[in-house]
């Protein structure tokens, strides 16, 4: 889970409306959070809208016959 804020989790919504996402502290209206799962898609979409360039690193894989590591 990745903590978003108000203005995030609206956007994301618009984007992606099946997207789970949960506010902490209901009762007290003062101290809530919001918090996102953390799916690909809508990581790409947060870094973007964050202003984040920077691509996440991809997982590396091993091939079974070379044995060389590749992205």
């Amino acid at each position: 889970m990745i903590q978003v804020n108000k203005e995030e989790k609206t956007a994301i919504l618009e984007r992606f409306p099946d997207v789970h996402i949960v506010r902490t502290m209901k009762h007290d209206s003062k101290r809530h959070h919001y918090y996102c799962e953390e799916s690909p898609r809508v990581l790409r979409f947060l870094d973007k809208l964050r202003g984040i360039e920077e691509p996440r690193p991809k997982k590396w894989r091993n091939k079974r016959k070379e044995g060389v590591r590749y992205q």
